[in-house]
């Protein structure tokens, strides 16, 4: 997961190249998968107190990497140049996620299927789309269109990024609406495992910025021992630290109670939340 953070953007940038020549520019948005579902704690809003404020800003900052990290998968695809995406689209966006470049492999194989349920399956065959980046697995897509809404489905099934060496694989499935109106992206994804090795839910999931201004962030996060809560930055967060945590913004979200609570990144090292006047500091 941390080294994911660290390359993501190169991630982004090669599967951008490899695939050029395709419908237009990256879009923009994050990225989520599946269903989310209530958890151990998912059925209620998450309530903070002395027991639990070290979890929940642990889960806050679960949300705001997650969806930092894991927004790289859909922008491998592509929007039209008038920025509405039709069904086909749509589709072939799905289906462009870690994409076969034009020219085919430099080494290994890409083969791309359509299923007749109308899902796409591309299987990488230890791809070496250049720029030192190695794709292996498969990743299957399907789309649908309801009003103004396009839903795009990714299901990558151990899928590995070798970026000179630094392998990261990823194994779940993913989920993105987005309004054709306004290019707005949400997105939703479940079962991801956290830095505290509990397993996080996260829906609604929203990013812009980059990381050099640092990351905008807002999304709801499933805690499955104390429940459910939305977040939002306050600063935007900047990442770099060594062990994959941000290095420096603040994030809030309000609690079932109606409790305002604030969690500031102080440096690699610790983070401090804060409530009722309250403010501890935590190492990771």
């Amino acid at each position: 997961m941390n080294s994911f953070a660290r390359y993501f953007s190169i991630f982004v940038f090669a599967a951008a190249v490899a695939a050029c020549g395709g419908s237009g520019d990256e879009q923009s948005g994050g990225v989520g998968g599946g269903e989310v579902g209530s958890g151990a704690g998912g059925d209620s809003a998450a309530r903070i107190d002395a027991g639990n404020a070290e979890d929940l800003g642990i889960a806050a900052t679960e949300a705001a990497t997650q969806a930092v990290e894991y927004q790289a998968l859909p922008n491998f695809g592509f929007k039209s140049d008038t920025g509405i995406i039709e069904a086909d689209l749509s589709r072939r966006i799905a289906a462009r996620t870690a994409a076969a470049p034009s020219f085919g492999c430099f080494s290994g194989s890409v083969n791309e299927v359509n299923n007749p349920d109308g899902s796409v399956t591309v299987t990488f065959t230890m791809c070496d789309i250049g720029f030192g980046l190695v794709l292996d697995g498969a990743v299957e897509s399907s789309s649908s269109v309801s009003g103004n809404i396009t839903t795009v489905v990714l299901e990558y099934v151990d899928f590995s990024f070798d970026f000179l060496g630094d392998v990261v694989v990823i194994d779940f499935s993913a989920s993105c609406d987005t309004d054709n109106a306004t290019m707005e992206t949400s997105c939703s994804f479940a079962g991801v495992e956290g830095f505290d090795g509990r397993i996080y839910d996260f829906s609604d999931s929203s990013v812009t910025g980059d990381e050099f201004s640092g990351y905008s962030v807002s999304a709801t996060v499933v805690d499955p021992d104390h429940g459910s809560f939305t977040i939002s930055t306050t600063t935007p967060i900047l990442f770099g630290c060594a062990n994959g945590q941000p290095m420096s913004g603040e994030l809030q979200f309000t609690d079932g109670a109606g409790v305002l609570v604030s969690v500031i990144f102080n440096d690699c090292a610790s983070y401090t939340v804060s409530y009722n006047g309250i403010a501890e500091v935590y190492n990771w």
